[in-house]
């Protein structure tokens, strides 16, 4: 059976394809169009599918269009029209308004029929309305390796709710209880990442920045606009998430920093504020799983699940013992998870217990690779000189130990908004001088933002406190503390407050590029190397002509290409 997945409906729009139960592809739509997000997520676009990255699912697979028997969508118009209300803070003809919702499911209904017509086969029998926060959840139960496990899914809003929580039971997602709008850990992310002076998408740049701040500084103040625990109560008169003012939370919080304004410190404490209580939030929400279905294992997905620092309390603190979170967690994964629900729902076999191992069912490396022609073919229409190196793991772990910045451009692209050691920028992690030298020349970008190690699983531990055990440590999905003995070492990965995002590295997932930190850790004794993704200001680059144009419009040292080098020098 094959099953085309789509996301299209919000942002973060991509395609999957699963044949038999397997991921053969998935990308996000925004690494092809090299627009961030692949589009604005407006009323009137539900339709404007991710049609590069369904060309590109459809080639990697082999699969012709007529060979395609299903086509998942990852949201459900018919739950939509059964939970949505009007939001009397909203904009008419915009997102809450009833005018607005019209145009949107105008929009959706013209779905199945774009999908068609970007096909060419009538599609209309095969499409499959998957509600939004199950394909978030079958994106990580499916491939987390247990036949049953809870589940909790926490982002901004799917058809009307917020976040999912749930069971799942050998091929079944049980949903067990949920949030519905305005309570919405995603949608507090969004307006305070606005009022801070970010983009309403930028919840990372806040979680990194708050490491700076007092929590308490606002904390009373907060504690009025916002309830705790797993019974969330958000107040919309002071958010007003669908307007586009401020003027409500500047009551709370004083003026909102306008974007390049400096930054205060009273809007660092108020970054602080948040990720605090948003600790607190997913513990209670986990905790409120556990009791729904106290499993061993919880799978996490949704965009809040991008939070490291709270996936590292979830895990070490909360009540489960594994800790499962895709690599795409966002909404970049429902794609996959809509598919594979899709499967399942049709009669598809769950597999044995006994033979998944991460690396079978793992999607992260589901993006198009390319070949050694076509990567000469780039070099030459870029006008850039390139060497074949006979050991390009050696020779990049070389420039890296002697101070250079080297674009890692290898194999199938990652899934997720981490670069996962394919589509890398790597630096060495001993130079105390390195993350300023990245942030301000090479990626042009905040100063107070960290930079993650990538580290030889096998000697994680003697380096970082990993707690307990999980998969998702090859995702760059937890901030864990660095063992203090060996912080002196390493300063370039180490943020303000003793932790890094840490991203360990096998040698069966990835052989390249766990030979290339096996070598630099011949030579200098560290077992890591700083990995920040290969872009600027931009998506991760998808092909060799985007990492070309990236290396040459910044001040990156040398490019390595498979096994072809170019460098400055």
């Amino acid at each position: 059976m094959n099953v085309l997945g789509i996301n299209c409906v919000f942002h973060e729009s991509s395609a999957a394809l699963v044949v038999d139960g397997n991921v053969t592809a998935a990308a996000e739509e925004e690494r092809f169009n090299r627009i961030k997000h692949g589009k604005s997520a407006l009323v009137s676009n539900a339709d404007d599918l991710p049609s590069r990255a369904i060309a590109f699912c459809l080639q990697q697979a082999g699969i012709e269009p007529e060979e395609i028997d299903l086509v998942a969508v990852a949201f459900d118009p018919q739950l939509r029209r059964e939970t949505f209300q009007v939001d009397p803070l909203s904009v008419d003809g915009d997102w809450g308004s009833a005018r607005g919702e019209a145009l949107f499911r105008t929009s959706l209904a013209r779905i199945p029929e774009r999908i068609s017509d970007l096909l060419g086969v009538d599609c209309a029998a095969m499409v499959r309305w998957i509600p939004h926060h199950v394909a978030h959840a079958a994106s990580a139960y499916y491939p987390c390796g247990d036949d049953e496990a809870a589940v909790l899914v926490v982002d901004g809003i799917g058809e009307s709710a917020t976040a999912l929580l749930g069971a799942g039971k050998g091929t079944l997602i049980e949903p067990l209880g949920d949030l519905r709008y305005p309570h919405s850990v995603g949608f507090v992310w969004e307006k305070l990442s606005a009022y801070l002076g970010f983009s309403p998408y930028d919840a990372s740049k806040v979680m990194g920045l708050a490491s700076y701040g007092d929590p308490r500084t606002h904390a009373s103040a907060f504690a009025e606009i916002v309830g705790e625990g797993p019974e969330l109560e958000v107040r919309t008169d002071a958010f007003e998430f669908r307007l586009p003012g401020f003027e409500a939370l500047e009551q709370h919080f004083g003026p909102r920093r306008l974007p390049g304004e400096p930054l205060d410190q009273r809007h660092i404490d108020l970054a602080a504020t948040l990720q605090s209580w948003n600790n607190r939030t997913i513990l209670g929400l986990a905790e409120r799983t556990h009791r729904l279905h106290p499993a061993q294992t919880l799978c996490f997905s949704g965009g809040v699940a991008l939070n490291c620092t709270t996936n590292w309390l979830l895990k070490e603190e909360g009540p489960f013992s594994r800790v499962f979170i895709p690599s795409a967690p966002h909404d970049g994964g429902t794609a996959i998870g809509a598919a594979l629900a899709a499967f399942h729902a049709s009669g598809g076999p769950f597999p044995e217990p006994t033979t998944i191992s991460p690396s079978k069912f793992s999607c992260e490396y589901a993006g198009p690779e390319y070949s050694d022609e076509q990567i000469l073919a780039a070099f030459a229409q870029a006008g850039v000189t390139s060497q074949r190196s006979p050991d390009i793991a050696r020779e990049v772990a070389r420039r890296i130990s002697g101070g250079e910045v080297v674009g890692w451009f290898q194999g199938r692209m990652e899934l997720g908004p981490r670069a996962l050691g394919n589509r890398s920028l790597l630096a060495d992690p001993r130079d105390p001088g390195m993350r300023d030298m990245l942030n301000d020349k090479v990626k042009h970008r905040e100063a107070f933002r960290p930079f993650a190690p990538s580290v030889l699983a096998e000697r994680a531990r003697d380096w970082f406190d990993l707690g307990r055990d999980s998969e998702s440590f090859h995702f760059m999905l937890f901030t864990c503390p660095v063992l203090p003995a060996m912080a002196s070492r390493i300063p370039a990965v180490v943020h303000v407050d003793g932790t890094s995002r840490v991203q360990t590295v096998s040698a069966d997932l990835n052989p390249r590029y766990h030979r290339l930190i096996s070598e630099f850790d011949e030579l200098t004794g560290v077992p890591m190397v700083l990995n920040t993704s290969f872009n600027d200001s931009e998506p991760i680059v998808c092909t060799p002509s985007d990492a070309l144009a990236t290396f040459l419009g910044t001040r990156i040292d040398a490019v390595a290409i498979g096994d072809h080098l170019a460098s400055r020098a």
